[in-house]
């Protein structure tokens, strides 16, 4: 019997997949927690945000498979008439963004089959599996492309991509992992997994020499003049897509036609809420980055800009290491608001560059204080750039980012 510890959005749809297959299985947690139950249990599927101080871990660790290794030995089961192609991509920042990029580049490049974009993605692999098998598209041509965190790639050792793209890696998420190289080594587990490989020429070296034979490494240099992205950051997103593209080309013996490669790229818009621009309200420009979760994607952020700004940041503590900030702060934050767990880390960096702060409570307080303060002293930017999960204050990020939007319309 299959036990699936977590009744969240990836649990009950791994749950549908499981009934599509008519496999037996429970869905639990910690309302209904039976440890007969998972003692009896052949395996123990785990969501992603339970952490590995849980019971669930700490008593039943032999019987817990990722849903990626648990997917690996499933996949020959259901029957494709044509094997799936898979891309996976992770990173400590920008995934998300390059596999949007990948999944639309991919829709019309292979009109002709199915592109799935999923995990982080709204719905995860397991739900588009039960769609696929219920559908009747079993004899159809797929690809799915598949953001992974690292949670999903702790302990992946049964699942095989086609390709693997790993563009950076920094400090993250060790509230979860047991330390750096606990989260280091999930992010390479990707790259083990892969056939082919596309990494980040900074972290080549650091492969062995196995791997390196089936990776190509790229630099961050991409002319984002052709496409509808802006911030430097966009260029390693893209030059990461555009390598592993040329390298499917290459391996299948097809053509790269770069112009009408460029012509696609200049119809994909960017992500929302990825330093987009909300709102203008007078002379002040909002800036919605809900979101940027750690402290070098709030590096990514506020080295985007060039004026002094405005910055809302903070909520929920993952270790992080903000000390990385202090020249950011230095040159770009004239004045921050702060909330959550994360306060205090942020306080201490607007304390050592001398920059005025205020910590409020709630997300009302803090469009309130940082506009008036941006009218006030003639600040042109506010920019809503949290460097931090918003677990401690908020239902999930659409939570989060649903009531910012909401307390800046309502400005006048």
């Amino acid at each position: 019997m299959i036990v699936i510890f977590g009744k969240w959005k990836v649990g009950s749809w791994l749950s549908h997949l499981l009934s599509v297959l008519s496999l037996p299985h429970v869905l639990m947690d910690d309302q209904d927690f039976d440890p007969q139950i998972l003692a009896e249990a052949e395996t123990i599927l785990v969501s992603p945000g339970v952490k590995q101080s849980h019971a669930v871990y700490t008593d039943y660790m032999p019987k817990i498979k990722s849903e990626l290794n648990f997917l690996g030995s499933l996949l020959p089961s259901i029957g494709f008439a044509t094997k799936p192609s898979w891309i996976g991509i992770t990173a400590t920042n920008g995934k998300s963004t390059t596999t949007w990029i990948g999944y639309l580049l991919l829709k019309q490049l292979f009109p002709n089959r199915h592109v799935w974009i999923t995990w982080n993605f709204d719905i995860p692999v397991s739900e588009i599996l039960a769609t696929i098998i219920e559908n009747n598209q079993l004899h159809e041509s797929h690809i799915f492309v598949v953001e992974c965190s690292s949670f999903m790639l702790y302990g992946l050792d049964n699942f095989t991509f086609d390709f693997g793209l790993l563009l950076n890696i920094a400090r993250d998420h060790l509230d979860w992992h047991k330390d750096w190289e606990e989260y280091r080594e999930s992010k390479f587990n990707l790259l083990k997994a892969s056939r082919t490989c596309i990494v980040s020429h900074r972290l080549y070296e650091e492969l062995d020499l196995e791997t390196q034979t089936r990776s190509k490494f790229f630099y961050p240099v991409f002319d984002l003049s052709k496409t509808q992205f802006l911030w430097s950051h966009n260029q390693e997103n893209f030059a990461a897509v555009a390598l592993a593209l040329e390298t499917y080309y290459e391996q299948h013996d097809l053509p790269f036609d770069s112009e009408h490669f460029y012509t696609i790229l200049a119809t994909i818009p960017p992500l929302d809420h990825r330093l987009k621009l909300l709102r203008t309200l007078n002379w002040i420009s909002f800036y919605d980055d809900w979101i940027c979760t750690s402290s070098q994607a709030l590096h990514a952020a506020l080295d985007s800009f060039y004026q002094p700004l405005v910055l809302l940041a903070g909520w929920y503590d993952k270790w992080d290491d903000y000390h990385r900030l202090h020249n950011d702060f230095a040159s770009r934050v004239h004045y921050a608001v702060l909330f959550g767990q994360t306060a205090s880390k942020f306080q201490l960096l607007c304390e050592a560059n001398n920059i005025p702060f205020i910590v409020v409570d709630n997300l009302h307080d803090a469009v309130q204080k940082s506009y008036h303060y941006a009218k006030e002293h003639h600040i042109e930017l506010i920019l809503f750039s949290p460097g931090a999960a918003s677990f401690d204050m908020f239902k999930n990020v659409y939570d989060r980012v649903g009531q910012f939007v909401h307390e800046v319309s309502l400005l006048s």
